[in-house]
């Protein structure tokens, strides 16, 4: 889930505005899992 900085809303990972308020989320953080192919 990606939470917006401007209301706190939890929005699906992927999404580019707040389902909430509309805002940009392309500044938050992505916190959905690994990004890199290698798992130790």
């Amino acid at each position: 889930m990606i939470t917006c900085n401007v209301c706190g809303h939890l929005n699906p990972i992927g999404a580019l505005i707040c389902e909430n308020c509309g805002s940009d989320l392309s500044d938050s953080p992505d916190l959905g899992g690994f990004d890199d192919d290698e798992y130790y």
